[in-house]
């Protein structure tokens, strides 16, 4: 089904626009990615796609299959760039319901990271992304972090939003259960109290914690913490960014997972 929208007064188009809002993706239940990559990847994976909104323009030179039973919404070029959070739209979006994430159980041939409090969306997805990447079982997100279905989240974690498990609202309950399970929690920290992230035991059953961008890790969950480590800082620098570090904690398991195995 092609339907044509030309108007901002258009109520589909206003509905659309309006999921740039987080109180509004809450009550919909509804979120969009943006990108062809990004819609492709989400048709791929089986996503409950609700419509697919596209461009005029690219709408006419697009080799595109579209799921049947989809709505297609085209979209003029002029009124297209109020749907999208980019200032350079690449002129497609899908509209996704929301999928509900049954009760996380916990692998213990898996590693996982953790954030806590984390508040950059970007940063969010980039830790999606890298998870993916380094092969870990899933992204396990406090109650306090950045909103997931974030439209820069979504495109930042360029598609492995929908290959790797994400987990919402795990608090500090949950964590001292997964290490009554077996897990140990590491947490990336900076303070004396730490050995170099490279001399931690990352084979066996662990899950990492990676803080708040101004703040670090709660005082609660680092109550709970197994082994602190530290990335070396060389340079001037009095940081790594949230999702560099993370980065860096997840390819140091990887390395020695397969290494031991």
């Amino acid at each position: 089904m092609y339907i044509n929208i030309t108007s901002t007064k258009n109520e589909k188009y206003k509905f659309f626009k309006s999921l740039k809002q987080k109180k509004i993706r809450m009550q919909s239940g509804l979120y969009t990615v943006e990108g062809i990559k990004s819609v492709s990847d989400a048709i791929s994976a089986d996503a409950d796609i609700e419509a697919i909104l596209i461009s005029n323009s690219l709408y006419d030179s697009l080799n595109f299959t579209y799921p049947e039973g989809i709505p297609v919404y085209i979209v003029t070029d002029e009124l297209f760039s109020g749907l999208s959070d980019t200032e350079n739209p690449q002129g497609i979006t899908a509209v996704i319901k929301k999928t509900k994430i049954s009760k996380f159980i916990p692998d213990l041939s898996k590693a996982y990271i953790y954030c806590d409090h984390l508040q950059d969306p970007g940063n969010l997805g980039t830790i999606i992304r890298t998870a993916d990447a380094a092969g870990f079982g899933g992204v396990l997100l406090s109650k306090e972090c950045v909103d997931l279905y974030s439209p820069k989240t979504v495109r930042s974690s360029m598609g492995s939003f929908f290959h790797i498990p994400l987990y919402e609202e795990i608090d500090a309950g949950d964590i001292t259960e997964y290490k009554r399970l077996g897990f140990s929690l590491v947490c990336g920290v900076l303070s004396d109290n730490t050995i170099d992230y490279t001399s931690a035991d990352m084979t066996k059953p662990v899950i990492i914690a990676i803080g708040n961008e101004a703040n670090g890790i709660s005082e609660e969950i680092l109550s709970l913490s197994d082994i602190n480590v530290k990335i070396p800082i060389e340079g001037g620098a009095e940081s790594l960014n949230a999702a560099v570090a993370a980065a860096v904690l997840m390819y140091e398991t990887n390395r020695q997972r397969r290494t031991k195995g």
